[in-house]
């Protein structure tokens, strides 16, 4: 049996081979074909391209005699990609006459590009203008029919190509069918041969394992001799040790499944390999309820993507030190599904896995001690601020009343020169200041309670808006070019809240949005109704000057300050404003540079805050 089947599997392989030399070559002399009408494609796609362009060009000439002309800067960028696309053909056209006529035709682009420029530089003189206009627009037509000449050109060649490419195709598919259909009757042939003495073994084995594979360890083949009979032996040693090794497996997975589900923390397993370094491929129910995705969700997430964007930049960093050997330990920043930014700390080392590596890392969420820590924070700086606030109100603000009266008389004396006058004024200013200074402190010490009524946050912000655009104070940051954007929800509800308060924060930020514009920027205000927490979010950006980490950490501390002449108290005073409407304040960096700000107010005020 043995002797029959290596006679046939020779004459066939030598069959094969004959039919499979003809193969290639025929092959070969198609891709070779199917290669040339690729390119032709290319470069009718490229003279198309460059058609376009000059239509690109010419019709921004012509809108040059239109009100709605484009900028000269458009039209530059059109004539350069015009030049550019030209200087393309060249990478793929060898025969010289065709060259010559690419010469002659970036020539010719070079000359239109000239008179477009020309155009645009004597748009204020009426008669040179249209003068030169219609010199620019002959050269374009001309380039244009030239261009539809080659395209044509281009076109009828690759037709041809394409007609010699199927002639190959039919004269190689003639083949196939005369070789497919002397194949059966050598597997035939092949067939009978091997059928008699191999298909019963095989098809029991083949049963086998298919029953192996359905998770039947418990079934063995008996009856065969011969080779197949020493195959059988070993196929049922192997289920006896596939059997033991699964049970195994299947202890260490309960065992391993029920630590990972039960624990408190969230576990994350990422891989830390390739492109997919950083995926996530394991999660347990901790890590779920977290960061409020599902399973599924979190196994199709980066750990970049619950991220910060501050902390997704030093992900690169700690794999390098995990893959030395450290085993890192961090409090870092994540988000979750709703957008919600929250404290943990991370436990993460490497583990190995049949020669893979991945990332072990433990997360526990540490809000509530940060929070904890905040409020012990926060009260002892109320605490402090409010005495320091009241020996200020005490001792500094009546004397500080008699020397700014006593200043003001003294200025308006008649004969005192108007250089001592002005720094009278200054010393008013800096009076003033102190006051401000000394109302703050009151007022972040002791606020007055908040009066709840239905606000519209919509209305709030155009008020607030309009009052920043009206202050004479701010007129010069109007100038510099500082644009103000309004992106409301209109179906925003009325929510119950302090609308004076409310007035007060947003003022707040928009005028520290306005201070950080100097030389001019983009100010934009979003509002949005969040139906699964019931809250209404509003969001404040610039595109000023970027703040760094140590910044954005210390932004709502008191008395901390970027200003030369602030006070540090507004932005601690608008946080408490916030928390006491129950509502949360944070701040991120703007990729646009500048800052983000982002309030959550819910609608309805719970029973702890009107108890306020």
């Amino acid at each position: 049996m043995k002797k029959k089947i290596i006679i046939v599997l020779s004459i066939v392989s030598v069959l094969l081979l004959l039919g499979g030399i003809f193969l290639i070559r025929a092959i070969d002399a198609n891709a070779s074909k199917f290669d040339e009408i690729i390119m032709f494609h290319g470069v009718e796609n490229l003279r198309e391209n460059l058609l376009l362009s000059i239509r690109d060009v010419e019709a921004d000439l012509y809108s040059q005699s239109t009100r709605q002309s484009e900028s000269a800067e458009a039209v530059e960028s059109h004539v350069i990609v015009m030049g550019d696309r030209i200087n393309t053909c060249f990478n793929c056209h060898h025969v010289e006459s065709v060259l010559e006529r690419l010469h002659d035709l970036r020539h010719q682009i070079d000359q239109y590009g000239d008179a477009v420029n020309k155009v645009l530089t004597l748009k204020g003189s009426a008669g040179q203008f249209q003068a030169e206009q219609e010199r620019a627009h002959l050269i374009g037509d001309s380039l244009i029919n030239k261009v539809n000449t080659m395209i044509v050109m281009t076109s009828r060649r690759l037709a041809e190509q394409t007609e010699d490419a199927r002639e190959q195709v039919h004269r190689t598919r003639i083949f196939l069918i005369m070789l497919v259909a002397t194949g059966p009757l050598l597997v035939a042939v092949l067939a009978f041969t091997v059928v008699r003495g191999v298909t019963g073994p095989i098809n029991v084995l083949l049963d086998a394992t298919r029953k192996l594979k359905t998770g039947n360890l418990e079934h063995r083949i008996e009856g065969l001799r011969d080779e197949f009979g020493e195959l059988a032996v070993g196929f049922n040693t192997m289920a006896s040790s596939l059997k033991e090794q699964v049970q195994k497996i299947e202890e260490s997975e309960k065992r391993y499944r029920l630590l990972f589900e039960s624990a408190g923390d969230a576990i994350f397993i990422l891989d830390a390999e390739g492109d997919r370094q950083g995926n996530i491929v394991a999660a347990n129910q901790a890590a779920v309820a977290m960061h409020g995705y599902s399973h599924d969700e979190l196994l199709k997430l980066n750990i970049r993507d619950i991220d910060t964007a501050e902390e997704a930049a030093k992900v690169a960093d700690r794999f390098r030190r995990i893959f030395a050997g450290e085993w890192i330990k961090a409090e870092i920043n994540h988000i979750r599904k709703d957008g919600t930014v929250f404290p943990l700390e991370v436990n993460a080392g490497l583990l190995e896995f049949g020669n893979h590596r991945y990332i072990l890392a433990i997360d526990r969420d540490i809000t509530e001690r940060k929070q904890a820590e905040e409020t012990l924070q926060r009260t002892e700086q109320l605490k402090v601020a409010g005495e320091l606030a009241t020996g200020l109100a005490h001792e500094i603000k009546n004397p500080l009343a008699g020397i700014k009266a006593s200043i003001e008389v003294l200025s308006t004396v008649p004969y005192l020169p108007e250089d001592d006058k002005g720094i009278l004024m200054q010393v008013i200013g800096e009076i003033k200041r102190i006051e401000s200074l000394i109302k703050g402190l009151l007022n972040f010490a002791r606020p007055s309670r908040p009066r709840f009524d239905d606000t519209d946050v919509n209305a709030v912000l155009d008020a607030v808006a309009y009052l920043v655009l009206q202050s004479p104070s701010r007129v010069p940051g109007m100038l510099r070019g500082i644009t103000i954007v309004k992106d409301f929800d209109r179906n925003l509800p009325v929510i119950t809240a302090d609308p004076m308060q409310l007035k007060q924060v947003f003022m707040n930020l928009l005028l520290n949005a306005v201070d950080a514009m100097q030389d001019g920027g983009i100010l934009i205000m979003k509002t949005r109704f969040d139906t699964a927490t019931q809250a209404v979010w509003v969001e404040i950006s610039n595109t000023g000057r970027e703040l760094d980490a140590a910044v954005i950490d210390k932004i709502f501390q008191p008395f901390f300050t970027t200003k030369p002449k602030g006070t540090g108290l507004g932005l601690a005073i608008s946080k408490r404003l916030v928390e006491e409407h129950g509502g949360r304040i944070g701040v991120a960096r703007n990729p646009g540079g500048g800052a983000i700000f982002n309030i959550s107010l819910p609608v309805i005020q719970s029973e702890r805050v009107h108890s306020f």
